[in-house]
Order: C-alpha cells, then structure tokens, then sequence
C-alpha cells in the first residue's frame, strides 16, 4: 500500500507507512508550528498522539501533536487561539486535517475524568461501554476548534487508527517506539 494521502484546498498532508521512503528536511512541529509564505511545510512526528494540520490557502500552514493531556487542559485549544490571533486569522477560512491517531476504542479514561470534559460541555467526546470509560481526543479537538469558528465542512478526520493498523503504522499501544511522520504542505 502506499502512502496515506490527504489533499485539501489549502494543505496536502502525507503520513508515510512502514518501510516508506521520508523526505529529506522538514520543519518538525515539537508540540506546535506555524509556516507561513507559498512554500511553507510542517510536519509532525507522531505515533499514538493526534497529529493536526491546519492552513489558510496560499497563505500559513500550521501542525500540532496533541497528547492526550494537551486535549484534556486545552493546551491545543490556547496554542491555536494564540494563531489565529497573532496572524489574524478570520477562522471560518481554516481548513483542518487530523491525521492518524489512536481512535476512542484505544483511549481508556478514569470515569472522574470524563465527568469534568462532561461538566466543560465536552459529552459528545466522552464515551461508555459495558462500563469502560473512553475519550474520542479527535472529536474533543474538533469541538475545541468548533468553539474558534472553524467551519464543521473544513475540518478533516483521517480515517485510520495507529493500533488498528500494524502494517502501515506504529502504536506506542501496540510497543513500537517509531514514529509516523506526516507532512503537509501549503496549497498556493
């Protein structure tokens, strides 16, 4: 198989699989960056945390690898509040894509911790079944971007799990120590 692909109308974003041949330099975003001018490129090194990519056609691409706890504290959520300020970003004009990452079925939580994402207004993140506590971190930071004014129609969930996908990504989970990476780049 070859590499996940994702292409937006502002920013094309690759995670290159196992045994993929990665590109010479990149910008690491260690935990957050933003790149701006026709050119820019980010990218993320990541494996069971949630890669986000998010740009403003011709103008700034920005990633972020979001741990777990970065969703929780909101720490994802200030760091992109402070873009979108600092570049006087209108926000219904990003487009975000969120890359491969542990879904909820791999993201056990202590129920307290899921009562206060409830109390905060995060309940659609906040899942239970047979009485195991989950926590959906992709939709927590969607929500957290909802709240920016980010359009729903421009944000992107990629569509595979680390864990559930040993041949083409690494997963802490599963007790790789590699990394994913992914690389975006700004659509002129």
């Amino acid at each position: 198989m070859g590499n996940i692909e994702y292409k937006g109308e502002s920013l094309a974003v690759t995670t290159f699989v196992k045994g993929s041949r990665l590109p010479g330099t990149v910008n690491l975003a260690e935990p957050f960056l933003v790149v701006a001018g026709k050119k820019a490129s980010v990218a993320i090194a990541s494996n069971d945390e949630v890669p986000v990519f998010f740009a403003v056609k011709g103008t700034l691409v920005g990633a972020a690898k979001v741990t777990l706890e970065d969703g929780v504290e909101e720490e994802f959520a200030k760091r992109f509040h402070a873009a979108i300020t600092q570049y006087g970003l209108r926000p219904e004009t990003i487009e975000v894509y969120v890359g491969p990452c542990l879904t909820f079925s791999h993201t056990h939580v202590e129920r307290a911790l899921l009562e206060r994402l409830m109390d905060r207004g995060y309940r659609a993140a906040c899942k239970r079944t047979d009485g195991v506590d989950f926590l959906d971190l992709p939709l927590l930071l969607l929500m957290q971007m909802r709240r920016e004014g980010v359009k729903m129609a421009n944000i992107h969930i990629g569509d595979y799990d680390t864990f559930e996908n040993p041949e083409l990504l690494h997963s802490k989970l599963r007790g790789d120590t590699e990394n994913n990476l992914s690389v975006a780049n700004l659509i002129a």
